[in-house]
């Protein structure tokens, strides 16, 4: 072959993998979209519709519809990474409490509309299983940095007791429950949070001091 025809050749498959790139970054779009607009589980018909692609186009890029689902959760794990907040430090218990509230609800109303699909279709993946599995890890972790003097002064017998209370508290079942199910306001779950955090740290003190 001479080197023009090789040329000529790798500058198809070139394409070729363009192309399959952007289609595939399509569906995702497209079921993040649908996500987005509440659709929890949408079928593949949906998905290519608003891709613009054929069904069989989807499981030409994807095992099927769970491997789909792993790759956008990927996608917006990345991105919900970049927006994590830089969780309190400083301040009273209680002002930790109003900050830690603020920020983490506002977190979990951006990640809400992947995070209710991934828990719908951990049941039937195992990796979307692990990826809520370590974001529970790390969300508890978190809890503990901010609320850390006030975890250590409690009696080491119920310390995993406040943490896991705080840590419920702030999450985002907590918040699906406000949210949804109680159908509160952005405003009026993260006062719920808040006053929530407050209280089970003010009880915590109160004890310490008996």
């Amino acid at each position: 072959m001479t080197r023009a025809k090789e040329s000529a050749t790798q500058t198809q498959a070139d394409g070729r993998h363009a192309r399959a790139e952007r289609t595939r970054e399509a569906i995702v779009e497209a079921l993040l979209a649908l996500l987005a607009e509440g659709v929890v589980r949408p079928s593949a018909e949906r998905v290519a519709e608003r891709a613009g692609v054929s069904r069989r186009a989807i499981f030409n890029h994807f095992t099927d519809l769970d491997d789909l689902l792993a790759c956008a959760a990927r996608r917006r794990m990345e991105t919900v990474m970049a927006i994590w907040p830089q969780l309190p430090r400083e301040g009273t218990a209680a002002e930790r409490a109003r900050t830690l509230a603020e920020m983490i609800c506002r977190f979990h109303e951006h990640v809400a509309p992947v995070r209710r699909a991934a828990v719908l279709f951990s049941y039937d993946s195992a990796f979307l299983a692990g990826q809520l599995r370590e974001a529970a890890r790390r969300h508890r972790a978190a809890i503990r940095a901010v609320f850390e003097p006030e975890i250590e002064a409690t009696p080491e017998e119920a310390r995993g007791v406040l943490l896991g209370g705080l840590a419920a508290a702030a999450s985002f079942l907590m918040w699906e429950e406000l949210r949804r199910n109680q159908e509160l306001s952005v405003d009026e779950a993260t006062c719920a949070v808040r006053i929530e955090l407050e209280g089970m740290l003010e009880r915590a003190a109160r004890n310490q001091s008996r």
